[in-house]
């Protein structure tokens, strides 16, 4: 789908979609959350109901939605897209500042005649920059057939709703007719015991969350806990080869896949039991392995991974026009293709990010949080590996005043910042003035 295309084309299909498993589904649950259960009977009665009074009392086709692991979220999400709307997921602690300015962005692609079904934060050279996605409806099961999902099935969430996969996973759950299982938070034993009373057959974590399980009980309490997934897929980063074999040793190397792929475009699904073949594109990714120059690579060689769909899926950042074609993008990662044309990921380490718990965070947007505090002279953001995150951010601060602290920092950052953006350690000393300053002079300028 281009812009040519009537943008409405998914509208209807998801006001077709939900309005027929509100029918059909009524009192099936839609959504589990620390509230309880939402039917779908509910969720669209309540999606409806937003839905009407946002067409009545705005023209603005971008919604701005706090993200939240719950059946309320998830509701308004399904508002946005009944009223033509482009739902923003947006993360906690986000500032109307921030927000104003990538909205403006969006705009501009509105303005083109785009009518994206979903905008998120994505990460590009280091900085945020909100990227959108349309093309082929978010109702066409190619994807979540493709991970596993099944109509009617039943996932366990854990991650944040403002992150792209956990959003599209659960929204193309809930389009297949299945439920959703949200926990608020991750917590290890939670996580298990939604698993035992929900009895889920897909579930998705990234490596972080996994090593915490599977740390968390025995090896037969844990087989037990998951007797009912078909499938757990693992994503966000490289799960190391120790926990690896635990989990294949588990469930059985058949149960467990592990899912690479961008907010800009589709990758591969690496089934345990054929590992050793790479990952295979999910139908409808197209990759390909290019140079430092953008030049395309013969397989077996190492270099930088483009992807793009052959499906109609289109991604681009909201701030750029809307491409015509099909249009080869790249996060930066690295690996290289088999002869078969699967992919062997071998690097995601790219400058200016980290991907800390499973979640890719921007070391400029932590640096310049930092630096606006009104005692900060200069401000360093580094990575520093961690065994139980992945990663860690470490902050370099030099104070314009003695009295600034790092507690003064960290309270800073807790409310302007998600848990895996803030630094873990803040190294913080005083800016040294030169002898001859004298900052009670009048007009005397210091800094």
């Amino acid at each position: 789908m281009t812009p040519s295309t009537p943008p409405v084309q998914w509208r209807q299909q998801v006001v077709g979609q939900l309005h027929r498993l509100a029918r059909q589904r009524r009192e099936t649950p839609a959504v589990i959350d620390h509230d309880g259960v939402t039917t779908f009977g509910a969720l669209f009665a309540r999606a409806a109901e937003q839905a009407r009074a946002r067409e009545a009392g705005s023209a603005a086709t971008a919604w701005a939605l706090p993200a939240a692991n719950t059946a309320v979220f998830l509701a308004q999400v399904c508002a946005a897209l009944m009223a033509g709307h482009t739902p923003i997921a947006v993360p906690p602690y986000t500032s109307k500042e921030a927000l104003q300015a990538v909205t403006r962005g969006l705009d501009l692609t509105l303005d083109s005649g785009c009518r994206p079904w979903k905008a998120v934060f994505s990460i590009d050279a280091g900085r945020q920059r909100l990227l959108v996605t349309h093309g082929e409806s978010p109702t066409v099961p190619r994807k979540a057939r493709a991970l596993g999902m099944l109509p009617g099935g039943c996932a366990l969430i854990a991650s944040p709703l403002h992150l792209n996969g956990p959003l599209e996973f659960a929204l193309r759950q809930l389009l297949l007719g299945g439920t959703v299982v949200l926990l608020p938070r991750f917590n290890p034993s939670r996580w298990r015991q939604a698993a035992r009373e929900h009895r889920p057959d897909w579930a998705f974590l990234v490596p972080t969350q996994l090593q915490q399980v599977w740390d968390s009980g025995t090896a037969q309490q844990l087989t037990d806990d998951c007797a009912s997934l078909r499938h757990l897929v693992h994503s966000s980063a490289p799960c190391p080869p120790d926990l690896s074999e635990r989990l294949a040793q588990s469930l059985g190397p058949e149960r467990v896949a592990e899912y690479y792929g961008t907010t800009a475009y589709d990758g591969t699904l690496t089934r345990y039991h054929r590992a050793a073949h790479g990952g295979a594109p999910i139908p409808g990714a197209d990759l390909r392995i290019v140079d430092d120059a953008g030049w395309p690579v013969p397989p077996g060689t190492d270099g930088v991974i483009q992807g793009r769909s052959s499906a109609g899926l289109v991604t681009h950042f909201a701030d750029q026009p809307c491409p015509r074609a099909r249009h080869w993008q790249s996060s930066g990662d690295r690996g290289r293709l088999t002869a078969a044309g699967n992919l062997v990921l071998t690097d995601v380490e790219v400058p200016g990010r980290a991907i800390v718990a499973g979640v890719k965070v921007a070391l400029a947007t932590t640096r310049e949080t930092l630096a606006a505090h009104p005692d900060v002279h200069h401000a360093t953001v580094a990575v520093r590996a961690d065994r139980r995150f992945g990663a860690l951010l470490t902050a370099s601060v030099t104070a314009r005043t003695p009295a600034l602290t790092a507690a003064d920092l960290r309270r800073w950052c807790a409310s302007r910042l998600t848990a895996p953006q803030r630094p873990y350690h803040y190294d913080v000393t005083a800016l040294q003035l030169p002898d001859s300053c004298d900052p009670l002079r009048e007009g005397h300028a210091c800094l």
